[in-house]
């Protein structure tokens, strides 16, 4: 029969932490309640424009708004519009402040003569919104628009 195999003692030169978390678990668990902490944060609450909106106008439109965040007022800006099997579109970009509550995207699309305008007016409460479109015809089919009522979701 084997003996058993004895263990080394531990060594009075290296003390044992007791009670002590090692640094870099602590720097783990710290990192871990900061991410927490940022993800619970609502994204610029002092954003009034900024959200998610759906909402009906010939077809279906949906409109996600994030501001930027740098004190312009500017807003990057997602607005669809879909008709099923007939058309879709999309429209993104820069949306400028333009007088209270509203929001103005322009683009125009290379090669066309035509600048497409999407004006965004928000209500007074934010959580409903009005999309209009000017010229925006180079970004959808011709049964889409741009057009309707969204409330934010």
């Amino acid at each position: 029969m084997s003996s058993p195999v004895p263990y080394p003692a531990p060594s009075r030169s290296t003390p044992r932490l007791r009670g002590q978390a090692h640094p870099a678990a602590i720097a783990l668990r710290l990192g871990a309640l900061l991410t927490f902490l940022l993800a619970a944060a609502p994204a610029h609450a002092d954003s009034p424009f900024e959200g998610r909106y759906q909402g009906r106008g010939d077809g279906r439109l949906d409109l996600q708004v994030f501001d930027l965040g740098d004190g312009s007022g500017a807003h990057f800006v997602v607005a669809g519009t879909a008709v099923p099997n007939e058309c879709t579109g999309e429209l993104r970009g820069l949306a400028k402040p333009s007088g209270q509550g509203s929001l103005v995207l322009t683009r125009k699309e290379s090669g066309s003569e035509e600048a497409c305008t999407l004006t965004l007016r928000f209500g007074p409460d934010r959580k409903r919104a009005r999309m209009e479109e000017q010229g925006c015809g180079d970004f959808h089919g011709t049964s889409c628009a741009f057009d309707g009522a969204l409330t934010r979701r």
